[in-house]
């Protein structure tokens, strides 16, 4: 990766990253609209990805958008974020630069806060006409989250994902893509059978080239991987799809999954393979940017698994013999294995079939006339409070 570690472009970028974690600890919300204006490439393929559900943005006044409900006081978590570009990896030639880092969300909530919002939702769903036990185990549930999160005291720490390509325009360096993700809680955006809105895997018409297209024929290759999930085959794969250099950085859906190096993809993308189910990305509809031997991606994906009851049972389980080996508190291992049994057994009630929305991004470089991927994140919505907090 000697080629991407560009010292002048490296030192450029840096400064491009300070001067975006000053807007998020300033919140002066009258420079926003100037500042995106400023630091946002508006060339094709410019793609910004909130935490949320419907936090696609495809343009500036959608970007501006997203800022301002991370900026404002009203917003429930965002509040002070830390991106850590200090720790960051950076990688960069004269004309693109990619960045991965790992950030925290400070927050302070109350408990009567805490207690208030979840009598208000719990009042809501044993309230409701229809009674279920689907209904009263997710009352259950909040509840017992809501004792957990107090108990653990009102300074929230949240990790989160933060990724970003930027191109040099004229000596500039500008944001092109970038991504925010959080953990999700549990199965959040679930769906339980094939009648859910399309919307959330289609994506808008897809920009083609010769040079696309190629890249497009990688995505294809990684899917094939995850279509057949033959175990015999990943280290042939990971030859075939990564660049096999321990400079290679893949980010999975939780917030201890940065895997570094060969070994740590070759063991994620194992246990994705074993346990994840049907992964399908939307490889045509992807928007993907090349600039010169670097490429970029992002797309929306799915995963649609079968999860029978015998195997719920299992993981209530295995859940609780991890929870009780943990340095956690007596009190709450006692409220987590509480927690973690409703969650299960509310999840098993709903049905056999998950099916959640995901998103998946990524950065390709050419070597010896081929692309391989250098750079992926697999991400879940979060429309909610986040689902692993820090506690110091």
């Amino acid at each position: 990766m000697k080629d991407y570690k560009d010292i002048n472009s490296i030192n450029k970028v840096k400064e491009a990253l300070k001067k975006f974690q000053t807007l998020y600890i300033d919140k002066d919300m009258s420079n926003i609209e100037d500042f995106v204006k400023e630091a946002f490439s508006i060339k094709d393929g410019l793609a910004v990805l909130g935490s949320g559900m419907n936090q696609w943005c495809f343009n500036a006044e959608d970007i501006i958008t997203l800022i301002k409900s991370h900026l404002d006081d009203k917003n429930n978590y965002w509040r002070e974020i830390d991106f850590k570009f200090e720790e960051a990896k950076i990688f960069a030639n004269s004309n693109v630069a990619w960045v991965v880092s790992i950030g925290n969300i400070r927050n302070t909530l109350s408990e009567n806060e805490q207690i208030e919002d979840t009598m208000g939702k719990v009042k809501d769903i044993l309230g409701r006409e229809k009674r279920s036990k689907e209904n009263a185990l997710d009352a259950a549930r909040k509840i017992a989250k809501t004792l957990i999160e107090i108990d653990k005291g009102e300074k929230y720490i949240w990790p989160f994902r933060f990724t970003c390509v930027l191109t040099n325009e004229n000596g500039a360096w500008k944001f092109h893509q970038m991504q925010f993700s959080l953990d999700s809680e549990s199965w959040s955006n679930r769906f339980m059978d094939e009648n859910y809105d399309k919307s959330v895997f289609e994506m808008s018409e897809a920009n083609s080239n010769k040079e696309i297209e190629e890249i497009r024929k990688v995505l294809h290759v990684f899917q094939d991987g995850y279509t057949k999930r033959d175990l015999s085959y990943v280290d042939e794969y990971i030859k075939e799809v990564f660049l096999f250099d321990e400079d290679l950085v893949v980010i999975g859906t939780d917030a201890e999954e940065l895997c570094l190096g060969i070994e740590a993809t070759r063991g994620i993308i194992e246990s994705d393979w074993k346990y994840w189910g049907n992964f399908k990305l939307n490889a045509e509809g992807a928007i993907i940017c090349v600039n010169e031997d670097v490429a970029y991606f992002t797309t929306k994906a799915m995963l649609n698994r079968i999860i029978p009851d015998e195997t719920m049972l299992l993981w209530i389980s295995e859940s609780a013999k991890y929870t009780f080996k943990s340095e956690e508190s007596p009190k709450q291992k006692l409220m987590k294995v509480l927690h973690d049994t409703i969650d299960f057994l509310y999840e098993n009630e709903k049905g056999e079939t998950f099916i959640t929305p995901m998103r998946f991004s990524g950065v390709l470089v050419k070597k010896e006339g081929r692309w391989f991927i250098q750079h992926a994140q697999y991400s879940d919505y979060t429309d909610g409070m986040p689902g692993v907090r820090i506690v110091l």
